[in-house]
């Protein structure tokens, strides 16, 4: 436990998280998702990991993924990114150190209160 890891071995995990994302939001029909890494260097550089190049995703959202053991420290990751903050997310997958291995014990989603407001304010809508 306590196993010091490559950077290899770290880039690779964040890399599968990455696909894996992309994954789940292709089977959800946002087709034209991507991988920035795959994409736009300067786009990767901008804290942006995921490109939605069909322009699907609302209100363009700017997705940064995340996979380690400490939370993330949200805001200053979106200070060096030069996205709007009502469109930057960081999707987390918390890691959590097992005998020989880091496993996911949860995911969840950080973003700015306006936009999750942005996101549920529809289904207040139709509530009414």
């Amino acid at each position: 436990m306590g196993r010091k890891r490559s950077g290899a071995y770290n880039r690779n995990r964040g890399q599968r998280a990455e696909q894996k994302v992309v994954n789940e939001l292709k089977a959800l029909g946002f087709t034209g998702v991507v991988t920035s890494r795959s994409e736009s260097k300067t786009t990767d550089d901008n804290k942006v990991d995921i490109i939605d190049k069909n322009n699907q995703l609302p209100f363009g959202i700017n997705i940064q993924v995340k996979h380690q053991i400490p939370y993330p420290q949200y805001f200053k990751i979106r200070e060096q990114s030069t996205v709007p903050n009502d469109t930057f997310v960081i999707l987390w997958d918390k890691q959590e150190p097992k005998e020989k291995n880091i496993v996911t014990v949860g995911r969840c989603a950080i973003m700015d209160i306006e936009l999750f407001y942005k996101l549920i304010e529809p289904y207040a809508k139709e509530s009414k």
